[in-house]
């Protein structure tokens, strides 16, 4: 019996490649992983080829080596990249755009199942008072997708990277917790609440979402609690600044921090609601449960990244 083709779109990326970890663990035989890569002779794609993926050239612009590259899949996961330069160039194509053109291949090459890296949009739930193009266009995909056909199609949504907080670059943006001292000595966590009762529907992308995927966001925390976690793991005092006002944050004109700034002022209209409903675990529990029994493993051991082991296993690499 031959093995269903599973095509990562994106497959070197933090949430392709989480998704094509998860799967290459399944123990089941019944499946072979395609990942989609614009560049086969990076150090990933070819960490990745050497692992057992089929790795495919191809850019997600160029619609006939899209046919080409899901030629015979039978299920395909997707994620867009909201911060590609060429998805903001003047006049130029949009980002729903670039994601309906890839969904419309999949389904004409035969693709059953597709499973994307979609959002809510706060446009449509806040009746347009607060917009984030990042998330309006992904859940403009989504939409299409469900709508084209397939036999399966959903949208499973991120929830809050546990990454954004450990990530340098990102950090600094955050007030420097958990890597920069302030003026006090602290280590601060520096951003608007998230409201409602300001707990955060976090993801490990690396360690959970990739299962999640597999199975088929997330543990919620509040900043306070994400801040006690790095105070546990550095032994550094920590504090958490709140930005009383979200429209203040400075984005220096950069799409990826303009999102984040409209995604603070969404959850505070929408009472913390990031999805637009209220947060639940439970479906994400159950997910990685089925990853994990699939990987071989008691869905015992299937348990969601919390925000402390996140925050020691990042503090102590």
């Amino acid at each position: 019996m031959s093995r269903k083709i599973i095509t990562v779109y994106g497959a070197t990326g933090n949430q392709g490649g989480s998704v094509v970890n998860s799967l290459l663990e399944n123990k089941s035989g019944d499946f072979k992983i395609r990942g989609i890569t614009r560049n086969p002779d990076s150090k990933k794609a070819k960490a990745l080829a050497a692992r057992g993926v089929e790795i495919v050239k191809a850019d997600g612009l160029r619609r006939d080596q899209m046919l080409a590259a899901f030629q015979g899949t039978w299920a395909v996961f997707l994620n867009t990249n909201s911060v590609d330069p060429a998805l903001h160039q003047p006049g130029g194509i949009t980002e729903s755009d670039h994601g309906k053109e890839v969904v419309d291949a999949a389904f004409e090459a035969g693709a059953e199942v597709l499973i994307y890296s979609g959002s809510a949009s706060p446009a449509k739930i806040t009746n347009g008072s607060i917009t984030s193009a990042g998330m309006d266009e992904k859940y403009i995909v989504a939409e299409y997708a469900k709508a084209k056909g397939f036999k399966s199609a959903v949208n499973v949504g991120t929830g809050w990277y546990m990454e954004n907080h450990f990530n340098p670059e990102v950090a600094v943006l955050l007030g420097g917790l958990p890597y920069t001292e302030d003026e006090d000595g602290y280590l601060t966590l520096t951003m608007p609440n998230w409201g409602g009762d300001n707990t955060i529907p976090f993801v490990s992308i690396g360690d959970d979402y990739g299962d999640i995927v597999h199975g088929g966001f997330s543990e919620l925390a509040t900043p306070e609690e994400l801040v006690a976690a790095v105070q546990k793991a550095s032994g550094k005092k920590s504090r958490f600044n709140e930005v009383k006002d979200w429209t203040t944050i400075e984005t220096h004109g950069e799409p990826e921090i303009e999102t984040v700034k409209n995604l603070f002022g969404f959850v505070q209209y929408t009472g913390g609601q990031f999805f637009g409903v209220p947060s639940d675990v439970a479906q994400s529990k159950k997910l990685k449960a089925a990853a994990t029994t699939a990987k071989g493993r008691p869905a015992s051991d299937g348990k969601l990244t919390t925000v402390e082991q996140f925050a020691k296993k990042a503090l102590s690499a």
